[in-house]
């Protein structure tokens, strides 16, 4: 008895390890303005060695949020040069594998928040409103991650969920070329920004048949904007 006591005191007088602070990665990290300035304009200054970068349509995009952002994605290179020439900081969101990745600190540091793919998840889709709320830019990636095929692939309903339930403009985004840029030096990318497309339900709710409209629309103007060769399942 007086062995377990004496064990039980020594417990007592060890120090409490301080435990880790949970972080919840759906409250994206904000980034300080002037680290962030200073980021884009490193990778301004490497594009511009290594790539040959044209831009088009910036006039429809307005200058403040809240907006969507809806691009193809080609390559992860996609990331950092949508929003390059852009006036705000945006918030991105993305694939949860992210999150735990050798990159996992770099995601938290541009402001992304997590979504769950193959399935709904609608603790994003909260987050993403509730960041349009706060009259930020959301970029997310319709076809939920980068095509295989380096051409358009089908698009997710969760784009024109947010779209519909929020009723912010939708900047469609085509990029095209950024899969070469860490292959061939030199290589011409091309980012055009399409006009702003707003959706409101038909009725006094949002349906499924409201969702996939938006989502088509969306994906079929990126696709109008893309050279044919890109357009993939909407090349038709």
């Amino acid at each position: 008895m007086k062995q377990e006591t004496s064990e039980t005191a020594d417990q007592q007088k060890k120090p409490l390890q301080a435990t880790k602070p949970i972080v919840n990665l759906y409250e994206p990290y904000v980034t300080p303005p002037l680290f962030y300035e200073a980021v884009r304009v490193a990778i301004t200054l490497i594009i511009t060695l290594i790539a040959r970068l044209h831009v088009c349509g910036l006039h429809n995009v307005p200058r403040k949020g809240p907006l969507l952002l809806a691009p193809n994605h080609l390559a992860w290179t996609d990331i950092p040069l949508i929003p390059l020439h852009l006036p705000f900081k945006v918030v991105y969101m993305a694939k949860e594998e992210y999150f735990t990745s050798n990159i996992a600190w770099l995601t938290r540091f541009l402001g992304a928040f997590p979504v769950k793919r193959g399935e709904g998840d609608r603790q994003a889709l909260r987050t993403a409103e509730e960041q349009l709320k706060k009259g930020n830019v959301v970029i997310v990636f319709p076809e939920g991650t980068r095509s295989r095929t380096r051409t358009l692939a089908q698009g997710h309903a969760g784009l024109g969920m947010i779209a519909l339930r929020t009723g912010v403009p939708v900047i469609p985004v085509a990029i095209w070329g950024s899969e070469n840029v860490l292959k061939k030096f030199g290589a011409r990318v091309t980012i055009c920004y399409g006009e702003p497309l707003v959706f409101k339900p038909k009725g006094t709710k949002v349906t499924r048949e409201d969702i996939e409209e938006a989502t088509e629309t969306v994906m079929r103007k990126i696709a109008t904007m893309l050279p044919a060769e890109y357009r993939g399942v909407y090349k038709e």
